[in-house]
């Protein structure tokens, strides 16, 4: 009986007359990732359109405001300890330790494709960051000395892409592997505004564009867009 199961993991019994199989995407396919990232992406669209044209402007400042003036030597500190958490110095040792884990488990090849997801989001990040060239808060506020233009926050990406390249890598799917991100992101994020060196949507748009970028990554990684074996399996149909 076990020769009657094929390849694509349909018995016999499932090949009744009159049906014939046929290849379905998996519930959590190559096209789920693509959607969930083209959301993501037309976001982050809106995001930049409000931010250009002022749009979010004054709660932009609102929040900033608000955040300064309750600054304290220990909120500081703790800010500025939260963000190097998303400094390359910590990230990329951060990823070999998960890239060793994925190769025992599944090969070099699938170790490789978190440092390719977080190197090439960071790539793309920073050109369109140059591309907006939105600028930072005014300067009297920083307490720490940021780097580039505003939009989008490059530590939030970061940190965004690597807590979700991580999760990934880990195997991890669905609302965990979302969460993660979202977590890093809010948290990084938040210590850049405290710190004075980004808006509260620059924080929103470097989340945003971390999980587009994620969900376009995984899908078209092979083996990775959908369950073990492949981003297809096969059902019948009348």
């Amino acid at each position: 009986m076990a020769a009657a199961r094929s390849a694509c993991g349909v018995s016999e019994s499932d090949r009744q007359p009159g049906r014939t199989p046929r290849a379905i995407p998996a519930r959590d396919g190559v096209f789920g990732h693509s959607w969930h990232s083209a959301a993501a992406f037309a976001a982050l669209v809106v995001v930049i359109a409000q931010a250009r044209d002022g749009g979010v402007g004054q709660l932009d400042q609102t929040v900033l405001g608000v955040l300064q003036a309750r600054r304290r030597p220990a909120g500081v500190s703790a800010a500025r300890a939260v963000s190097t958490l998303a400094e390359p110095a910590f990230v990329a040792p951060l990823l070999a330790v998960f890239a060793v884990n994925a190769a025992r488990r599944a090969g070099w090849r699938a170790a490789c494709a978190p440092f390719l997801a977080v190197a090439s989001g960071a790539a793309v990040r920073r050109r369109l960051s140059r591309t907006i060239a939105r600028p930072r808060p005014p300067a009297a506020g920083w307490l720490t000395e940021p780097e580039g233009f505003s939009l989008p926050s490059k530590h939030t990406a970061l940190a965004a892409l690597t807590a979700g390249a991580c999760a990934g890598s880990a195997g991890l799917r669905g609302l965990p592997r979302h969460a993660a991100p979202l977590l890093a992101a809010a948290g990084v994020g938040a210590s850049r505004v405290y710190l004075g060196v980004h808006w509260p949507s620059d924080i929103l748009a470097g989340w945003l564009f971390a999980e587009g970028w994620l969900g376009l990554a995984e899908s078209v990684t092979p083996g990775r867009a959908g369950r073990p074996g492949g981003g297809i399996r096969e059902a019948a149909t009348r």
